[in-house]
């Protein structure tokens, strides 16, 4: 068998990806976003559409706006329908979290480290600890905090249309890269 770092990649990516989905769908917590994928949340779809956006289901999600550190990106390549698969590892550190933003064609996040804090336009807070995934539905305004004491490792992976972004960020005052 041929084994390319490449071929290696896409093996790893694609298991990484099945095993996530695979956990995702036995989730009621997934089949419900999974619902809204296809049928958005009426506030969720307007407020998607305004530019910048401060809250949350009224509020503003807690911790101190920051990137994602030693971020790198695992994989990133079109698979054979066209698609753009990408696989990225980064460190949320400890009372951080990420600008209040939208994933334009969904995707999922797998926590390997610590515990991160989801927040979802039309949904309570979730707590995500070490060895959980959790799924991020298309146009949805999220936001997601450390609010732990220690870092947490992350994965997320996306599949879209090439040249399309993996994340929008509308909150104003998100650190540029």
């Amino acid at each position: 068998m041929l084994t390319t770092p490449l071929l290696r990649s896409r093996t790893a990516a694609a298991a990484l990806v099945l095993v996530s989905a695979a956990a995702l769908g036995g989730c009621a917590a997934h089949r419900q976003h999974a619902h809204h994928a296809h049928h958005a949340h009426p506030a969720a779809a307007s407020a998607s559409a305004a530019l910048d956006v401060t809250t949350l289901n009224g509020e503003r999600p807690p911790g101190r706006l920051a990137r994602l550190v030693n971020s790198t990106t695992m994989l990133d390549t079109i698979d054979v329908n066209g698609q753009r698969i990408v696989v990225e590892k980064g460190t949320r550190k400890a009372g951080t979290r990420v600008g209040i933003h939208v994933h334009e064609y969904g995707g999922h996040t797998c926590v390997l480290s610590g515990e991160i804090t989801g927040f979802m336009e039309g949904h309570a807070p979730k707590k995500w600890p070490a060895g959980t995934c959790y799924y991020m539905p298309p146009n949805m305004l999220m936001a997601a905090a450390n609010l732990g004491t220690e870092d947490v490792e992350l994965i997320d992976t996306f599949i879209l249309p090439p040249g399309k972004p993996t994340i929008t960020i509308r909150e104003p005052g998100f650190p540029a890269q």
